[in-house]
């Protein structure tokens, strides 16, 4: 038997196919190529790939590798998943290479041109507020996503960092509609005036389930603080009662927050009120009620914040009360006659202020009913401190206890009514006309009258004797 020599083996291996799981990556996004190598039929045996990899076309740079891939028989073919990541923007120009043994330890290497267009995504984009931040002081700013996508994105995490003390300094968004937006308000500070940068990063998936990544940055130029708070005070008149205004105005460049403004008098607290933020060159004006405050020095104290540090600043006034008057009946007599009470009696202006129109009149209740000849009374004016005398009529039931009477007056312009209630409890009379006990003239005075009758007609009797 004739041995002959032996063949070589034959092998005929080629890249059938290189598909991209995403069309135009994003620059700094891993996606996948599927490569197929196909070792044909007419191949005299399996071949080894030990090696695919991807370089830019005519060079030695290499973006990705994969060893020790598998054995592709006779006919066979191999899918081989090779992830690949760009991190610059633009196109690329690519050769795919696949390196096998056959049989007898020979190595083939096959190619595949590829080209990929690297584009930085539009699905996504970011936008930033303008802000005049001022170093020390917290500013709001507002980072906008936007889906420019015809499909929804979901799972956007937005970051913000910097220089800066970030609050909440990452936001989701579980879900972004096509077309529509969201923005989120961050709460930033800069410790220290100059230019500062803001980086924000968005991380969110798309329809297709790719993750991607959107970079933004925001350059600001951060103020340092300037501090510059005024108060003013003044005592006014405001319906009828008397107030301080307060003024608090801020001149420099930050804003006045959790302001509060007190009242002091003789050491106590007598009044407060919080007052809204004061923004950078603008004033915010309160008034305290302060109608319980005697006349002498009252001290006004703004406590607030600005560019991160609690301060206050104080005025003292000499306060002196708005006049006011206060008119009062007293000692009023009440008399009985025929069903009709007569009230007697004096108003009294016990405010440090003159009233002027005074006017009394009786109310009508039931069982009280204003009847002439004084149904109502005017007295005119009342000087402070002191009095003028008036008289009422009324028709009263029996069982009616209290009369009401209306006093009205005027002070400073303005017209003040108030009703009061007069006692007729003890009021009697009978029907001759005459006051009933305790209304008329007491047992003493007359006494008075009959002794000083006595001593009349025993004066004139002498007198004719003379």
């Amino acid at each position: 038997m004739t041995v002959g020599p032996a063949r070589a083996a034959q092998t005929h291996v080629a890249i059938q196919s290189v598909n991209a799981s995403v069309s135009d990556p994003a620059p700094g996004e891993q996606f996948t190529l599927t490569i197929t190598v196909a070792n044909l039929q007419s191949s005299s045996g399996p071949v080894e790939v030990t090696d695919v990899y991807v370089r830019r076309a005519g060079s030695t740079e290499e973006f990705a590798r994969i060893d020790d891939v598998g054995t592709v028989a006779p006919g066979g073919t191999l899918q081989i998943p090779l992830p690949v990541q760009f991190d610059e923007p633009g196109g690329k120009r690519l050769t795919v290479s696949a390196v096998v043994q056959d049989g007898d330890g020979d190595f083939e290497r096959v190619n595949y041109p590829l080209y990929v267009d690297v584009e930085e995504p539009n699905d996504a984009t970011l936008s930033f507020s303008q802000v005049d931040p001022v170093a020390g002081q917290e500013s709001a700013i507002n980072v906008t996503v936007s889906n420019g996508d015809q499909q929804p994105l979901s799972n956007a995490r937005l970051g913000l960092s910097g220089p800066a003390t970030i609050e909440n300094p990452e936001r989701v968004t579980a879900s972004l509609a096509a077309g529509t937006q969201t923005s989120h308000t961050y709460q930033v500070t800069f410790d220290d005036p100059g230019r500062r940068t803001l980086d924000a990063t968005l991380t969110y998936e798309t329809s297709a389930g790719y993750t991607r990544s959107v970079n933004g940055s925001l350059d600001v130029d951060v103020d340092a603080a300037t501090v510059d708070t005024d108060l003013s005070v003044e005592a006014v008149e405001e319906n009828g009662t008397s107030r301080i205004r307060a003024t608090v105005t801020e001149y420099g460049n930050v804003e006045l927050r959790d302001v509060q403004v007190r009242a002091v008098a003789d050491g106590r607290t007598v009044a407060r009120s919080l007052v809204p933020d004061v923004p950078a060159e603008g004033s915010k004006t309160v008034s305290l009620a302060v109608d319980d405050v005697s006349a002498g020095n009252v001290t006004v104290v703004a406590d607030y914040t600005a560019a991160g540090e609690r301060r206050t600043i104080d005025r003292t006034i000499r306060y002196t009360p708005a006049p006011n008057a206060a008119v009062t009946l007293t000692g009023v007599e009440v008399t009985r006659t025929n069903g009709v009470v007569t009230l007697d009696g004096d108003a009294a202006n016990v405010g440090n202020a003159d009233a002027r129109s005074v006017l009394l009149s009786v109310v009508e209740t039931d069982g009280v009913r204003p009847v002439p000849p004084k149904k109502e009374y005017f007295v005119g004016a009342i000087e402070t401190s002191e009095f003028a005398t008036f008289e009422l009529t009324a028709n009263v039931s029996a069982d009616v206890d209290a009369v009401p009477v209306r006093v009205e007056y005027t002070v400073d312009g303005e017209r003040v009514s108030e009703v009061v209630s007069v006692d007729v409890s003890g009021s009697t009379g009978g029907s001759d006309g005459q006051s009933g006990p305790g209304i008329g003239l007491p047992l003493v005075g007359i006494g008075a009258v009959l002794v000083a009758l006595i001593l009349l007609v025993g004066g004139v009797y002498a007198w004719r004797r003379r």
